[in-house]
């Protein structure tokens, strides 16, 4: 296994970063109201603004880390629980080891398979 070495002050930045990016996005397409900020969304509104921006976070990350054995779910766990602090919202300490990967796995397959000799063969 290997360790990835970030702070969580360092990926809880990347993630409220993220998260600007995606409410703004979302604002625009008219799916949350103009003027919402973190605080004022629901538990559901802003669970699924998490996940998309851990998501679309961890497909940025080079393909290595993503497809071997890492520490990178414990991070996405203690970000999200220092996220909790930082929104004083208590709701978030609920997330999981298993629901980061459960969020997690798709994009950990498809690399992988992504991957895989046989698939150039096919071009």
């Amino acid at each position: 296994m290997i360790e990835i070495k970030i702070t969580i002050d360092t990926a809880l930045n990347l993630l409220l970063e993220r998260m600007k990016f995606e409410l703004h996005m979302l604002q625009r397409q008219g799916v949350i109201k103009h003027g919402l900020e973190f605080e004022n969304l629901s538990y559901n509104e802003l669970h699924k603004l998490i996940e998309a921006s851990v998501f679309d976070t961890v497909f940025l990350l080079p393909a290595d880390l993503i497809t071997i054995d890492t520490n990178l779910v414990q991070i996405i766990t203690r970000t999200v629980h220092a996220l909790a602090k930082v929104l004083n919202r208590e709701e978030l300490l609920l997330y999981t080891y298993e629901k980061a990967k459960k969020l997690i796995d798709p994009i950990t397959k498809y690399f992988r398979n992504s991957n895989k000799e046989s698939i150039f063969s096919l071009n």
